[in-house]
């Protein structure tokens, strides 16, 4: 492997450890375009996948204490029964316009709480919008490989604190990453190559999580509402303009 290609791919396991340390989420939007510079996707999603459940494991040893098991029952029976209906979606429907919704709905969210005194308010906290915000990762997620964003949007909104947030965050992430996984060694993608590049990045993968753990513990908790909201954001923008990429490369 070329010393340029190993910068990259530590640098994209650095980059996705220290998002998920610091706001427990947002790894692989953060790290996939990075490692697709410089590995075959095919390559480059079981390498991004892999490292995303191993950081999250990392992470609930060391937040198992916070995670509120409550809320993680309730999303994950929510996802569950969607992700089937999300590959059907996806037969159906382009998954570069299912891309651009999200990315507008992402948008809406953080500008809508980006206004003054909307954290005051209790709108969107009730677990019927639990439901919601899991049904709609679980076919996000079986449509696009992408369920993170409405789960964040909604526990965003419940005052949670910050080892509670991240805590439920990554357990949710960890046991659907785990069926990701799993489903991509059944299908012969978890190759001696993936495995490899795993092993490579993994010293930049702990240090980003170090890294981004040791910052979290000394922002405030609104300092750290706003850097879940600007990871939101930049989640957003990625996908809009992967959706963009795809509809304008046809």
């Amino acid at each position: 492997m070329a010393l340029s290609h190993l910068a990259l791919l530590w640098l994209a396991a650095f980059a996705g450890g220290f998002t998920q340390g610091l706001a427990g989420f947002g790894s692989t939007l953060v790290a996939l375009p990075l490692l697709a510079l410089v590995l075959d996707l095919k390559v480059a999603v079981p390498v991004c996948t892999t490292l995303a459940v191993m950081l999250n494991l990392v992470m609930i040893v060391r937040l198992l204490g916070h995670v509120r098991r409550g809320l993680l029952l309730l999303l994950i029976a929510s996802s569950l029964p969607a992700m089937p209906f999300g590959a059907y979606i996806l037969r159906v429907v382009s998954g570069d316009w299912l891309k651009l919704v999200l990315a507008a709905a992402i948008l809406v969210f953080v500008i809508m709480q980006g206004r003054p005194g909307a954290q005051a308010s209790t709108a969107g906290r009730g677990r019927g919008w639990g439901v919601l915000a899991g049904l709609v990762a679980g076919g996000m997620g079986g449509a696009i490989g992408i369920n993170g964003p409405p789960i964040v949007a909604w526990m965003s909104r419940l005052g949670l604190p910050r080892d509670a947030l991240r805590a439920t965050l990554v357990s949710y992430f960890f046991l659907a990453g785990c069926g990701v996984v799993a489903s991509q060694a059944g299908a012969g993608l978890v190759t001696g190559a993936v495995l490899g590049r795993t092993g490579l990045a993994l010293p930049a993968l702990a240090a980003g999580i170090f890294a981004g753990m040791k910052l979290c513990g000394r922002v405030s908790e609104a300092a750290f509402r706003r850097i879940i909201l600007a990871i939101l954001a930049f989640n957003a923008v990625t996908l809009l303009a992967q959706g963009l990429a795809g509809l304008l490369g046809r």
